[in-house]
């Protein structure tokens, strides 16, 4: 796996042992999505579609949510992302590209300009910290349900 953050960027690179169609499928069907997520999301997997995400910080509830951007199986989920208390919206994207060992996911979540400076480094880590650990169980959920395929 691969991580990289800047200013206004989180990119995560990894090549899993599994399809392109595999991959997809964890991605966009609800099923799923909470092996890798959990049952607290919910993803209308279209264009336009709706996500939604409640969980908990501190003792308060807090709702993320967006809408699909780009929607072109198998290749390319991309969603508006922002929580109910942000001053504006981020950009998540999830890229698939078949390689001859299976696929390369490459995940980028960017915009965090839309933040104030002071909030903006805490926040980048946060997400990057967080997308990794989901990454790493999708990438795991893919290669263990090979005999899927």
């Amino acid at each position: 796996m691969r991580v990289d953050t800047d200013n206004d960027r989180i990119e995560i690179s990894v090549a899993i042992a599994a399809s392109q169609d595999r991959v997809w499928r964890l991605l966009t069907e609800s099923d799923q999505i909470r092996i890798w997520w959990g049952s607290h999301v919910t993803l209308d997997a279209r264009l336009g579609g709706a996500l939604r995400e409640v969980w908990s910080e501190g003792g308060r509830e807090v709702v993320t949510s967006g809408t699909v951007t780009q929607f072109e199986p198998p290749r390319l989920l991309a969603m508006s992302w922002a929580d109910h208390d942000w001053p504006g919206e981020t950009e998540v994207s999830f890229n698939l590209d078949r390689t001859p060992a299976g696929t390369l996911l490459r995940l980028v979540h960017s915009g965090w300009n839309v933040h104030p400076a002071e909030k903006k480094s805490a926040l980048v880590e946060a997400h990057a910290q967080g997308w990794i650990g989901h990454i790493e169980r999708l990438a795991r959920s893919a290669t263990e349900g090979r005999h899927q395929e």
